[in-house]
């Protein structure tokens, strides 16, 4: 059986006019969600990009064995902060890595 090492994606999309907004509400979730270490390590702390929807802004956390459930909590509640903002949506999406999913599936991948 491949155990997974399992990464939380969450996303966040909002008008440019709202980006000074959602920059304050982000330096607020910092001090009141601080990294909590038992549950995982950031591995994107933060990373935006403009499109033709507005901007979207993505974090991707690790999250240790046991402790899925514990940390969508903690990257839900984060994302529920922004959603008091006029014209912003979040979303937040379990993944794996490219090997161990091939892993799964019985395929390795090239060196």
């Amino acid at each position: 059986m491949v155990k997974f090492m399992v990464y939380l994606l969450s996303t966040v999309w909002f008008p440019p006019v709202k980006g000074e907004e959602v920059g304050k509400k982000f330096l607020e979730n910092i001090k009141k969600y601080p990294e909590d270490k038992s549950l995982g390590k950031s591995v994107l702390a933060g990373a935006l990009m403009r499109t033709k929807y507005g901007i979207k802004a993505i974090a991707i956390y690790q999250v240790k064995e046991g402790k899925l459930d514990a940390a969508l909590e903690w990257v839900g509640d984060i994302l529920a902060a922004y959603s008091e903002i006029e014209g912003v949506n979040s979303r937040v999406d379990t993944m794996a890595t490219l090997v161990e999913s091939m892993e799964a599936i019985g395929l390795k991948v090239p060196e």
